[in-house]
């Protein structure tokens, strides 16, 4: 009789074969499952070495556990200070990380990441986002005052101290030319512009950076902008109308509507609706660098608020109509270009000559606004409609320009006092 492999047992003896061969394949079996078992943790241990990718700092402890790093502040000497999240899976690890950093894993920069490279990335997210006359203004602190002094410096590095002697020799020896230090002014706007830099390393990396911002600045006064009284109005006024030219135009326009200087020299007579008695603020002119040289160019105006509409007086009107005669709706008014702007530093040297062969005290072309904001306060009107006439993003802003003369102090005084009139 043969076996189940063909060997000759004896008819006795096949219950016993039987046995043995289910025995034999019983072993081979678990010997199958077992190999099919360790191949499958191998290969599970390969995926997830492959899963723990370079940069994220999370990987296999020799026990068998995953541990995750990140940087969860700094230390007193601009080291990175870590936390360690342990788990039993990468995948595990990698959501407690992503909670505890705010639902992303950053990959920490370089120790080569100096100051200089954060200025340049950070003025590159400026580029689109504010105007163009703006942009320049932070280009050019960049690289004459921050990159010079610090730009080596690595950004890890950066501490309270770096920042606070960088503030004192920008006071003592901070000008460009070598003529001592810049102004109060000068140095908080330089490091406003440093801090909003920080601030966006900050949150790019996850850096914890609160702590740099505890740099004491120096104080700013606020500088007193002068203003004209009512006689002064009125004598500017006389000597404008009786010399009437484009130019006292655009001192009216200053003086009557609190036009910025580029939005005056940007005025087209498209701008004004005579049947309406309106002029729309749409644009104004300035000198900005292209490359190498500056170029006079036409932008939209400082602030979103400052596009705005506004009435016009009768008696002005009346004045531009004498000036329009037969000007196309599509030319500059104070130029009647098509294409060019009076060039705003022309209007203001206008204002200076004309001021001094007028014998009329010497002021800036802003005191014109000012003296227009703080003549419609004297005269009672309220501080929203200001704003919006002024193209301020609020009345905050209103109020720096408000400079009541002793004329309207006294007013207010006397109507206050309730003590008897002595005759």
């Amino acid at each position: 009789m043969r076996g189940f492999l063909g060997e000759h047992v004896e008819p006795g003896s096949q219950y016993l074969a039987c046995d043995f061969h289910f025995r034999h394949l019983s072993y081979e079996l678990r010997r199958a499952e077992r190999l099919l078992v360790s191949r499958f943790w191998s290969q599970k241990k390969e995926a997830d070495c492959i899963m723990s990718r370079k940069g994220e700092n999370i990987f296999k402890r020799k026990d068998g556990r995953w541990e995750g790093r990140y940087i969860s502040g700094r230390k007193p000497d601009g080291r990175a200070k870590y936390t360690s999240i342990y788990g039993k899976s990468y995948r595990e690890v990698k959501s407690l990380v992503e909670k505890r950093k705010g639902g992303k894993i950053q990959i920490l920069p370089p120790r080569t990441f100096s100051i200089k490279v954060l200025m340049e990335t950070w003025l590159s997210t400026r580029k689109t986002l504010v105007k163009e006359s703006s942009f320049q203004r932070y280009e050019s602190l960049i690289n004459r005052h921050i990159i010079p002094h610090l730009g080596g410096i690595l950004f890890s590095a950066l501490t309270v101290e770096i920042l606070t002697n960088y503030v004192q020799m920008l006071l003592k020896n901070g000008r460009v030319d070598n003529k001592g230090g810049l102004s109060e002014k000068s140095v908080c706007d330089i490091m406003c512009i440093l801090f909003s830099a920080i601030r966006y390393a900050g949150k790019l990396y996850s850096y914890s950076v609160e702590q740099l911002f505890d740099v004491k600045l120096p104080a700013v006064e606020d500088k007193r902008i002068d203003t004209l009284g009512n006689i002064e109005c009125e004598m500017l006024t006389r000597c404008v109308l009786d010399d009437f030219d484009v130019y006292g135009l655009g001192y009216l326009l200053a003086l009557y509507l609190g036009l910025r200087l580029g939005e005056v020299c940007g005025l087209m007579w498209s701008d004004l609706n005579f049947t309406e008695h309106l002029l729309t603020v749409n644009r104004t002119a300035a000198r900005l660098r292209i490359g190498n040289h500056t170029q006079l160019t036409v932008q939209t105006p400082k602030t979103e608020n400052s596009v705005r509409t506004i009435p016009v007086p009768v008696d002005l009107l009346a004045l531009l109509l004498r000036l329009k005669s037969n000007s196309s709706s599509n030319t500059f008014i104070l130029t009647g270009s098509k294409t060019k702007p009076l060039e705003p530093r022309t209007l203001q040297a206008h204002l200076k000559r004309f001021l001094k062969d007028h014998g009329l005290r010497d002021i800036h072309f802003h005191t014109l606004r000012h003296t227009f904001a703080t003549r419609c306060i004297e005269l009672g009107y309220d501080l929203k409609t200001l704003s919006e006439i002024l193209g301020h993003k609020n009345e905050k802003t209103t109020m720096r320009y408000v400079h009541p003369s002793m004329q309207h102090k006294r007013k207010v005084i006397e109507a206050v006092s309730m003590l008897p009139k002595v005759v």
